[in-house]
């Protein structure tokens, strides 16, 4: 009878375990194909962080503007610091966008102006190349067919990393087109980044998307182009920090801003 009982304890116990480890152990997630990464790529993201850039190069000498922007909130807005290096001397411009304005830090006071005026852009062209990147939300079928992925896993999350090299004219051109249609900094500025756009040669570009679990981590395209026989163009734009500034606003020392004083040129 103690025998019995004995055994009947054991069953229960080795029951009461085999419960326990099911309970503890959890299906790992299987891998997902090329086709399910980019899915999850193209539901794009609510705020982030992208920085765009224009470089021009010799063999002896370079010049690079780059718009290093911080974006999100309810309504998108845009808090951008702008550089220009020539010569091995960089300038540096702190500037806030929403939909009305551009807020433009002037160290001691803020000076708001009209964005398409002063840059040759506006909010919806800024829009239209950050938020709403087709190389991200809208990849054409050459650029998906392109793609080679590359997949790793720890901690039971897999990372996949997607690169693509290409020199179709037509996907250099839509990549290279809203960075400098957004990067300028100025009207001038703009006038020579669309004379770029149209006679440089496009001769190479570099697409790499890093997706972890099922949400885009980075993204980066560089197009490279040369313009007559000596200069060398590099344009590139690269996210990252996504989901960090969904509560990005424009701050209220920069919308008590002043208008931005203008310069009359006209001879009396």
């Amino acid at each position: 009878m103690k025998l019995k009982k004995t055994i009947i304890g054991l069953s229960f116990a080795a029951l009461f375990l085999l419960g326990g480890c099911s309970k503890q152990e959890k299906k790992a997630a299987p891998a997902l194909t090329k086709t399910q990464v980019v899915q999850k790529m193209k539901k794009g993201f609510q705020s982030g962080q992208v920085i765009q850039s224009v470089t021009l190069g010799t063999d002896t000498s370079s010049q690079v503007a780059l718009a290093n922007t911080t974006f999100g909130g309810k309504t998108t807005v845009y808090h951008i610091t702008n550089q220009t290096t020539s010569k091995g001397k960089t300038s540096s411009t702190e500037e806030w966008v929403n939909l009305n304005n551009v807020y433009i830090n002037g160290q001691d006071t803020w000076y708001k102006a009209d964005l398409e005026k002063l840059t040759g852009h506006n909010y919806a062209d800024l829009t239209d190349a950050i938020m709403n990147n087709h190389m991200i939300t809208n990849p054409s079928d050459k650029l998906v067919s392109a793609y080679k992925m590359k997949k790793s896993k720890k901690d039971g999350v897999y990372t996949y990393t997607l690169t693509a090299k290409s020199t179709d004219q037509a996907l250099m051109k839509e990549a290279a087109a809203p960075i400098f249609d957004t990067t300028a900094q100025s009207t001038n500025q703009a006038k020579i980044f669309s004379q770029i756009k149209k006679l440089g040669k496009y001769q190479s570009m570099n697409v790499k998307a890093v997706i972890k679990g099922n949400k885009l981590s980075t993204f980066n395209v560089f197009v490279n182009m040369k313009l007559g026989k000596l200069m060398h163009v590099k344009v590139g734009q690269s996210y990252g920090n996504f989901g960090s500034h969904d509560f990005l606003r424009v701050p209220d020392s920069a919308t008590n801003a002043k208008d931005l004083p203008t310069t009359n040129t006209k001879k009396k």
